[in-house]
């Protein structure tokens, strides 16, 4: 295997995003013959999904706007967004604000942070991710959960407490990441315990996305060749080449 690319700086994020999608592309290609019993394709593309999103966070964070102009946009209601991406993936979404293809791959990165067992039993969703079984005896499906307010499936002392100052500073600050869109949740104290209320409804921010396995190893391969782009020296920031191929 040849040397990382080397951005300023001795950065390698671009060249290791090279490197990640050509793998998932080669694996695929060595393995098409193979019965789905004998790949570890869902294994793989996990792995590399969750190096591209940890490893190159400081990458996507560097890139100009103009570099990223469409990772603002709101994932289309109707047909097949960048990346492969699509709204019908979203099972759940509470999140206050507009869901858009940044927001998308930070809800993904927060899953894949936090594993959680399939057979633990909740109250709440809690964050991590799982597969969804079909009785198929493969994985075919994965199952991904970003829900900051609740921890080992019980809503966290941040956002339910006796102490309101406590849940104050916590709905602040969530009030200052999603602006306006917040507005309407409150601190309610009933009974001596503080939590955030929508209406009527306690409030927690959960997102719930189930991606089929071809759609998680094609979201991986179109990011990494997305992030790979700083390898061309010519570069203009806008035009996206195919490099993982």
């Amino acid at each position: 295997m040849g040397e990382y690319f080397r951005e300023p700086n001795n950065r390698i994020q671009a060249g290791f995003a090279l490197h990640t999608g050509n793998l998932l592309v080669q694996y695929r290609n060595l393995t098409a013959e193979l019965l789905s019993t004998q790949k570890y394709e869902a294994t793989l593309a996990v792995c590399a999904l969750q190096a591209l999103l940890t490893n190159c966070t400081e990458l996507m964070s560097s890139m100009k706007l103009h570099q990223r102009e469409f990772w603002h946009d709101p994932i289309p209601d109707i047909g097949q967004g960048h990346w492969g991406i699509k709204r019908s993936f979203v099972a759940t979404n509470t999140f206050p604000d507009e869901l858009t293809y940044d927001k998308f791959i930070t809800h993904l990165r927060n899953a894949l942070s936090h594993p959680t067992s399939p057979d633990k039993a909740s109250k709440h969703p809690t964050t991590g991710y799982t597969t969804l079984p079909d009785g198929s005896g493969v994985i075919t499906t994965f199952c991904f959960t970003d829900s900051p307010w609740v921890d080992r499936g019980c809503i966290h002392s941040k956002a339910s407490s006796s102490d309101e100052g406590k849940v104050n500073n916590t709905l602040s600050l969530f009030r200052k990441k999603h602006r306006q869109e917040a507005n309407e949740l409150e601190v309610r104290n009933i009974q001596g315990k503080c939590q955030i209320y929508q209406g009527n409804q306690i409030y927690l921010p959960v997102f719930v996305a189930e991606l089929p396995l071809s759609a998680l190893t094609d979201l991986a391969i179109e990011l990494a060749n997305h992030l790979s782009q700083p390898v061309v020296e010519s570069w203009d920031g806008r035009a996206i080449q195919r490099l993982v191929a």
